[in-house]
């Protein structure tokens, strides 16, 4: 018989708890590339993980464009009026 999944494993939207930094993935000073990342790393933990992140950054979809299975219906906004 199904089980009801446990309340922290519904659907909906999750509030983040923990407080996050940004960085910059871009070596470019034109395009930033930004994600977030605790700021309870510790300073080895960082200088580990923030180049690790920049040598990988092409793994990460940074536009619509560089996601090619993605429905632009699910990501479209459209308005319902008349003109």
């Amino acid at each position: 018989e199904p089980m009801v999944a446990p309340k922290h494993m519904q659907d909906g939207s999750v509030a983040v708890t923990e407080q996050l930094e940004t960085i910059d993935l871009s070596d470019d000073p034109v395009v930033q590339r930004p994600i977030s990342i605790s700021i309870h790393l510790t300073k080895e933990e960082k200088e580990v993980l923030v180049p690790l992140l920049k040598e990988f950054r092409d793994v990460f979809a940074w536009s619509y464009e560089e996601m090619p299975g993605l429905d632009p219906n699910l990501v479209s906004h459209t308005l319902n009026i008349e003109l």
